[in-house]
């Protein structure tokens, strides 16, 4: 006849035999994605845009504080200390252009909103969110044709760029990869657009295309 404490211990027994062969079935079949389902990765293409029209101010403006600096450096010279803090001042401001300019030539800049791929979106990146600038955009590209264009807002300012592309699919293993090669860039409302890879073949995750404004 058994008593409680053996009805528990019984009862223990089963319950840590039930969690030792549940248990690992769960984790082998978490394990292995390949009976999950097949998942597709998505390509994209890069782009980077230089606001030129702002370089050549802030080079305008580089020369006339250089020309500026110049001239109270002269002064300096000649014993005139008063212009220390118009030295100090001008300095200060041709770092603080400097600055600007080498982040324009790096194509950083802060985009408002991206609409597409083909009318989808808006597109957000990282800036949209901590209000910082960027270098590189991942615009994603639309897998079922072989065009796409974006709407590109920037300071207020749309304008309008599209890419062609030839596409291929390949079921490799549980991942269906779409590879999206010879991209080129094939209408814009910029002053210019070139598309900068460095293969032949111009596969989208490796190209970059350059925009001008």
């Amino acid at each position: 006849m058994l008593n409680l404490y053996d009805m528990d211990l019984k009862g223990f027994l089963n319950w840590s035999l039930f969690v030792l062969l549940t248990v690992p079935l769960g984790i082998l079949s978490c394990q292995d994605c390949r009976d999950c389902g097949p998942s597709t990765a998505e390509p994209f293409v890069n782009f980077q845009f230089f606001n030129i029209d702002s370089l050549n101010k802030v080079e305008d403006t580089l020369l006339v504080l250089e020309d500026s600096l110049e001239t109270v450096m002269a002064g300096i010279d000649t014993g005139n200390t008063d212009l220390d803090t118009i030295r100090v001042e001008l300095e200060n401001n041709i770092d603080a252009y400097e600055q600007v300019k080498n982040d324009i030539e790096n194509g950083k800049i802060k985009i408002d909103e991206v609409m597409g791929p083909n009318g989808e979106g808006p597109i957000y990146f990282t800036d949209s969110l901590t209000n910082d600038s960027l270098t590189i955009f991942r615009f994603p590209l639309d897998m079922n044709y072989d065009t796409c264009s974006y709407i590109v807002n920037i300071n207020g300012n749309e304008d309008l760029v599209g890419v062609q592309y030839l596409r291929e699919i390949d079921y490799a293993s549980y991942l269906i990869v779409v590879r999206i090669y010879e991209t080129e860039v094939i209408e814009y409302t910029y002053d210019s657009a070139k598309v900068n890879c460095d293969k032949t073949d111009c596969i989208s995750n490796e190209t970059t295309i350059k925009v001008y404004f």
